[in-house]
């Protein structure tokens, strides 16, 4: 029994130093992310802040690799123990055998708690990472508004330039709404998935920035969405000019 009891504990150990090295890998990876974080605002330059972007990709990944590398690993040592310890006691008394099946299950447990607070770590440095990816992204795009004051952008079915964007949103704009503004600005909240994709298409140099993209593909949904917008401001026109009408109506009942 002292036998058995000493090799479970010696498993549990174990487990304990893999995790130990894990969590202390992570906690590492988690700090120079920071560090990383608190130079985004001090580089001048995109080059600088692509190295740091690949940086926080490699970091990321290697972090990933380890935890799987480590359940993988923890999971094939689990099942060769239970293989062993089965197969040593298989000739045991009938309660011995259920003592020992006890004793796994609880090592099971013991093991899969391991992995929760692996995976809340894991989590929780993904989320820093990704948080630290988006201002790298933020801090990318801002330079090239900064330092690109007219630029030729290529789009399927010819160039643009970039000015030309804006003429065409403020004519569309301009020819569906009579009588409002030229150009506005508005916050949107699009489909991660959408978002992303302009992000790929600011990245691979398609557009400038995510509000040129979102300004592209907002005219494109309004050029394609003419007649529609015709006839609702049709009805639109419509609908105040019956609030016109009964406007005057009150009045002259009241006036009476």
């Amino acid at each position: 029994m002292n036998s058995l009891e000493g090799e479970f504990i010696r498993f549990k150990d174990r487990v304990k130093d893999t995790f130990t090295r894990l969590f202390e890998h992570i906690k590492t990876s988690f700090s120079r992310i920071s560090e990383i974080e608190s130079r985004i605002w001090l580089e001048k330059d995109s080059p600088g802040l692509w190295d740091l972007l690949k940086e926080v990709k490699e970091i990321k990944q290697r972090v990933k690799d380890e935890t799987k590398k480590t359940r993988e690993g923890l999971l094939l040592e689990l099942k060769d123990f239970r293989k062993k310890v089965r197969k040593d006691y298989s000739d045991k008394s009938e309660e011995l055998r259920q003592y020992v099946e006890d004793k796994l299950s609880g090592l099971r447990d013991f093991l899969d708690d391991c992995f929760d607070e692996a995976g809340d770590r894991m989590n929780e440095f993904l989320n820093k990472a990704e948080d630290v990816e988006e201002k790298i992204r933020s801090r990318i795009r801002g330079l090239k508004e900064e330092k690109v004051s007219l630029m030729t952008l290529k789009i399927p079915g010819g160039e643009v330039r970039i000015p030309d964007i804006g003429k065409l949103i403020e004519s569309s704009l301009s020819k569906a709404w009579s009588g409002m503004p030229s150009m506005v600005v508005s916050s949107v909240r699009l489909p991660k998935a959408d978002l992303e994709l302009i992000d790929a298409l600011v990245e691979a140099g398609i557009f400038r920035s995510r509000n040129e993209g979102i300004a592209f593909f907002a005219h494109k949904g309004i050029e394609a969405s003419r007649d529609w917008l015709n006839k609702v401001r049709e009805k639109i026109e419509e609908i105040k000019r019956l609030q016109e009408e009964a406007k005057k109506e009150m009045e002259k009942i009241f006036g009476e």
